[in-house]
């Protein structure tokens, strides 16, 4: 009997046994999405200064030794395919007032981040780890930009 019939509910004349796949799958991206959505919680800072937060999981190399399990199984479920598409393409930035925001390296705009849609720009750029919030502000319907 094939597992994936083995899953289907017993209403349906099957066994009903979870799929712990993708039961651990959704857990695993559930921490992902507290990461990028709880504020000031304090294993949320522990996370950004070992291994910089959510943004770690897209840069980080998976061989480096010092990284926990935990982590790098969150790293393969950010890389996952599984959730038709990459895990980042289903997340949202929410701007608000750009202090969680980075101008650079968030995809706060489109589906991609400005550095690697200008990254010619961006290798000129002197503050590459600037937040949003740090460029100009959203006042009456437009953007004033803060130029230094």
């Amino acid at each position: 009997m094939a597992w994936d019939k083995v899953c289907k509910p017993k209403e349906a004349g099957w066994l009903g046994i979870m799929n712990v796949r993708q039961f651990n799958l959704a857990l695993m991206g559930k921490w992902i999405w507290r990461l990028k959505t709880k504020t000031r919680v304090l294993w949320k800072e522990v996370l950004e200064s070992k291994y910089g937060g959510w943004r770690g999981l897209k840069v980080q190399r998976d061989n480096n030794s010092k990284v926990s399990m935990w982590w790098r199984d969150l790293r393969k479920v950010w890389r996952s395919e599984e959730w038709g598409g990459k895990f980042e393409d289903r997340l949202n930035m929410e701007v608000r007032n750009g202090r969680e925001v980075m101008f650079w390296s968030d995809n706060w705009i489109d589906l991609e981040d400005l550095k690697n849609i200008f990254p010619r720009l961006f290798s000129l750029s002197v503050n590459k780890e600037e937040k949003l919030c740090d460029c100009g502000i959203w006042e009456n319907g437009t953007w004033e930009w803060n130029l230094r």
